[in-house]
């Protein structure tokens, strides 16, 4: 599943090729990928797009919006006369010919430009939803992990209130969005904090710490263009390259950069964790 940084680079790719564009048709393959009224925004222009914790919003005039969320396998492919851009699930569909056996919803756009939504398992979605919905939506979650919003002090202050292992409270999404697993596992390790420590066990001088180091991991996530591991590359044929900076995530067995000692994989939360515990206490 794309993660913050993933999603990001999404955002910037599709921002410049289909702000300005007008919505001239939208054709909904599966009724379950595409909810709310399409005449909303029939006929109005894309101003621009936004990402607000792993959802994509593409901004219209008069209030309405787009909001999606690509889930496990969802992928935005942008094609015109000269450019084939986004982001997602990787599938042969972006070299081959679209709409494919993939496509939920096709987007026709000014300028003779498509915007495909595929999604192989079909848990991705849009929805056209006003701005007090969207915001509404928003409220549910906590400020993305790099914004101001972000701090020692809000961090400080929902750590306490929780003694949940703090791998689990800063994968937390009602707490803080944007640190997935491999960012997780890495800030943790840069921190030199166990993610077997209860949250509230946490000093303040340990929060900050890990505060800096997640918000560190996941600046590089963007620069580098995020993690190509598992199931995500970059439609435009440049894959991410945050893997070849990974300091314990699929790392088992390896030394350490942190200490030289030997990273351990453990279960946490069904997830795969991998941590050093020779450094991090």
């Amino acid at each position: 599943m794309p993660e913050l940084p993933e999603v990001e680079n999404i955002v910037r790719k599709l921002g410049p090729v289909v702000s300005g564009k007008t919505i001239e048709d939208i054709t909904v393959f599966r009724d379950k990928s595409f909810q709310g009224e399409a005449d909303l925004v029939l006929g109005l222009p894309i101003e621009s797009v936004s990402r607000r914790a792993k959802f994509i919003r593409f901004h219209f005039p008069g209030n309405q919006n787009i909001l999606s969320h690509l889930k496990m396998t969802g992928q935005f492919i942008y094609v015109d006369n000269e450019n084939r851009v986004g982001g997602g699930h990787p599938t042969a569909d972006w070299v081959k010919e679209l709409p494919s056996r993939h496509t939920r919803v096709q987007l026709s756009l000014s300028g003779n430009a498509t915007l495909f939504f595929n999604d192989q398992r079909v848990f991705g979605w849009l929805r056209v939803l006003a701005d007090p919905e969207v915001e509404a939506l928003y409220g549910k979650y906590g400020p993305d992990i790099n914004t101001p919003a972000a701090s020692i002090e809000y961090l400080a202050n929902k750590f306490a209130r929780t003694s949940r292992p703090v791998k689990i409270a800063l994968m937390d999404n009602s707490i803080i969005c944007g640190v997935g697993n491999i960012y997780a596992c890495d800030a943790l390790n840069l921190a030199g904090i166990s993610p077997l420590r209860p949250a509230n066990s946490l000093s303040l001088s340990e929060i900050e710490k890990l505060l800096q180091s997640a918000k560190q991991v996941i600046d590089l996530g963007i620069k580098t263009g995020g993690a190509t591991i598992d199931n995500y590359v970059n439609l435009d044929g440049f894959a991410g390259s945050y893997q070849n900076h990974l300091q314990v995530y699929g790392r088992e067995g390896e030394k350490c950069y942190q200490c030289g000692g030997v990273i351990e994989k453990i279960k946490l939360g069904g997830r795969g964790t991998y941590y050093c515990p020779h450094c991090q206490v």
